[in-house]
C-alpha cells in the first residue's frame, strides 16, 4: 500500500471539517500533491519569511516593516495584522537563542503527517520550545490547537529534541501549550488517519 504524506496543517484541516465537505479537503490535498509548488498560491509566504528573517537578523521590526511595504495591495491588510501581532508577541522571546529545527513525522497506519516547526528557541532557564506559527484571519480553535500539539509532541524527538511544542496564533499574540489530557487521543487520531487514507484512495481510483 502506497504511503500518503501530508503536512500538519493539512491533516488538521481535515480533522476540523465534518461530513461530505471532507471530500473537498482530501481532493484539494490530492491536487496539491500532483502539482509543483507555486509561491503565488502561498498567501502568507512573504509574511512568514519576513518573521523568520527578522529572527535570524535580530532586527525584527525593520524586516517586518520592509515586508509590509513590499506586500501586494490585496494582502497588505492581512500582513499588517500578522506583523502587528508578531511584534506584540516578540517580548516573550526576549533573550532566547536559536535552536535548529527539522521535519519530524507522525505515522498513523499508511498516513504520514509531516511536522516542521517554524522556530526553535531556548530560553534563559534552559527550556526549549518549538514554535508553530498560525497566521490566518480566523482565530485558531482550541480543538485544532490541541490536535496540532498532540501530533507535534509525538514528532518532537525527530523535529526538535527536548523541545516542547507551542502553537502561536500570531494575529492575536496567543500561545497554546497545553497538551490534551485524554487517553483517547491516540485511538481517535489513528481512526481519523485511516478514514483520510480511505477517502484519498477512493478519489484516486474514481
Amino acid at each position: 500500500m502506497t504511503q500518503i504524506e501530508i503536512p500538519l496543517n493539512g491533516f488538521v484541516d481535515y480533522l476540523r471539517t465534518k461530513g461530505a465537505a471532507r471530500v473537498d479537503v482530501a481532493a484539494r490535498h490530492l491536487h496539491q500533491s500532483t502539482e509543483p509548488y507555486s509561491p503565488a498560491r502561498d498567501f502568507y509566504r512573504r509574511a512568514l519569511s519576513a518573521i523568520l528573517a527578522g529572527r535570524r537578523s535580530g532586527d525584527d521590526r525593520a524586516v517586518c516593516e520592509h515586508a509590509l511595504a513590499e506586500a501586494p495591495p490585496a494582502r497588505r491588510t492581512h500582513y499588517q495584522a500578522v506583523m502587528d501581532g508578531w511584534l506584540r508577541y516578540l517580548p516573550k522571546l526576549a533573550d532566547t537563542k536559536h535552536v535548529p529545527v527539522h521535519t519530524g513525522r507522525w505515522r498513523g497506519g499508511n498516513l504520514t503527517v509531516r511536522v516542521t516547526p517554524h522556530l526553535g528557541v531556548r530560553y534563559p532557564d534552559g527550556h526549549v520550545e518549538a514554535l508553530f506559527l498560525y497566521l490566518k484571519a480566523e482565530p485558531l480553535p482550541s480543538a485544532d490547537a490541541r490536535a496540532m500539539l498532540w501530533l507535534a509532541s509525538a514528532a518532537m524527538p525527530e523535529a526538535c529534541p527536548e523541545a516542547r511544542p507551542v502553537i502561536v496564533d500570531v494575529r492575536r499574540s496567543r500561545a497554546f501549550r497545553d497538551l490534551p489530557d485524554t487517553s483517547s487521543y491516540p485511538a481517535w487520531l489513528m481512526a481519523e488517519a485511516g478514514g483520510y487514507r480511505h477517502l484519498r484512495e477512493q478519489l484516486t481510483t474514481a
